[in-house]
């Protein structure tokens, strides 16, 4: 097992940009309900049956990583707007070889379409809301990964004000997935 401080280093060592490294508390998965149980009677806490582990955020939330004042609302907005862009590239259109001898894999694929068709209709509905610039901000944040700045132009101004609008979205976007209720105008 390597500590906080090795995961910190292998962190360093990766190219800049490409990991952001954080540790989140998260459920134990070899915890029997028993264990947890008796270590809860033992030593009742928030974090019992929690462990801390390290989560590339570039991977969750693309580029927001970099951004200090997001919340975690708008982490779980972006987490969940780049889930729906993953998931909708599942189960395309594919060619069939009707020649083909058809073989049992024991494979549902049609469970595969379903979650793409429904992620590409959820993906769909959300760059509706937002609209085509909003969207486009967020697609270029989120989920490729590219800075403010570099969005801007290299502007600092500029870069403050695509923050802003960034933000913005994100909080629209909470609305919009029910993971907020609406803002008081």
């Amino acid at each position: 097992m390597i500590s906080k401080k090795g995961h910190k280093k292998m962190a360093a060592s990766a190219s800049q940009g490409v990991r952001q490294i954080e540790y989140r508390l998260v459920p134990d998965p070899m915890m029997t309900d028993a264990e947890y149980f008796e270590r809860r009677r033992a030593r009742p806490g928030p974090n019992v049956g929690k462990l801390s582990v390290p989560i590339n955020m570039v991977e969750l939330i693309g580029g927001l990583a970099r951004i200090k004042d997001r919340t975690e609302q708008h982490e779980a907005v972006a987490a969940r707007f780049r889930l729906l862009h993953d998931r909708a590239q599942l189960g395309g259109a594919r060619a069939t070889d009707y020649a083909a001898v058809r073989v049992d894999s024991s494979i549902n694929t049609s469970v595969v379409g379903e979650i793409g068709e429904r992620a590409r209709r959820d993906y769909a509905e959300a760059v509706r809301f937002l609209g085509m610039i909003r969207s486009s901000l967020v697609e270029r944040v989120v989920i490729y990964d590219m800075s403010l700045r570099r969005i801007a132009g290299g502007s600092g101004r500029a870069s403050i004000r695509a923050g802003q609008d960034l933000r913005e979205a994100l909080d629209d976007l909470a609305v919009h997935f029910q993971m907020a209720s609406k803002p008081r105008p």
